[in-house]
């Protein structure tokens, strides 16, 4: 009995290991879609057919504006087998990255002690920037926030595509004409937590909402509106402003409590640049 016991539990952690799955980017050649095929998602799926009884599951995006390929869930033999096909250019396991800053001014090249480009006063930078839709690839955005204010900004430029998602603690209401959309990318961060893993932690919930408050920082840093009286807990008072203060704001939620995942990210990047991003 004890043996039998035995072997069902070895065949137990046998099958776990068999079917354990990770996300992995493809990077696909994309003059090589067969016309047979309408779209390249239609190419993408049935090349998942062969190796999985269900692909469309295994599929998590699909990505032809920032990058040929897609992201599937596979364990690391059908990753292998992927590989080998002459359409592949590369199967990459996907990568978590941290939240980090930098000095936005020098990465930008602007001027160290005055931050802006030389020969350009404040007033021409401002008026080069009006309209200028910035996308924001990060934690999300808390819309309540005054560097958000639309007080004075003409109507939503009729380039944008983009949107605001509804979700239980985002009322898609809560966009102006200075933060135009508002959307969340999620799968390769729930594939990495075990499968709807986001779902069972509360602060965590699949939503543009920023819980961790860097999403908000950069997005208003970036384009925030003039804040007056503002200050850090009573420090360091006066006027809050970001860079560009007459360019709009598209927050892209693509980092969540474990960091920021590869696959999430070029979905964001994706949506981005279809929604009309500058």
């Amino acid at each position: 009995m004890a043996a039998m016991a035995s072997s069902t539990f070895f065949f137990f952690l046998l099958c776990l290991t068999v079917t354990a799955k990770k996300t992995y980017i493809v990077h696909m050649k994309h003059q090589d879609k067969p016309l047979s095929f309408e779209t390249h998602n239609d190419w993408y799926s049935s090349s998942l057919q062969s190796l999985t009884a269900t692909p469309a599951e295994s599929l998590l995006y699909s990505y032809n504006a920032a990058f040929n390929g897609f992201a599937a869930s596979l364990d690391p033999e059908q990753a292998e087998a992927l590989s080998k096909s002459d359409s592949v250019l590369g199967v990459y396991e996907d990568t978590v990255y941290n939240l980090h800053t930098t000095r936005t001014p020098q990465f930008l090249g602007l001027d160290a002690e005055s931050g802006l480009w030389a020969g350009h006063n404040t007033q021409q930078l401002e008026q080069a920037s009006r309209d200028v839709i910035i996308g924001v690839l990060d934690t999300g955005v808390w819309p309540e926030s005054k560097s958000f204010d639309d007080s004075g900004m003409p109507e939503v430029p009729a380039k944008w595509r983009g949107e605001c998602e509804s979700a239980p603690d985002f009322n898609p209401k809560f966009c102006n004409r200075k933060l135009i959309g508002a959307r969340s990318f999620s799968k390769g961060y729930r594939m990495a937590s075990g499968g709807g893993g986001i779902y069972k932690k509360p602060g965590e919930i699949q939503s543009p909402r920023d819980k961790d408050g860097h999403g908000t920082h950069t997005a208003s840093t970036a384009a925030g509106s003039h804040v007056a009286n503002a200050s850090l807990l009573g420090y360091a008072s006066g006027t809050a402003r970001g860079m560009a203060t007459h360019a709009r704001v598209a927050a892209y939620k693509v980092c969540w409590e474990t960091g920021c995942f590869g696959s999430d990210i070029l979905a964001g990047m994706e949506r981005a640049i279809e929604d009309g991003v500058d």
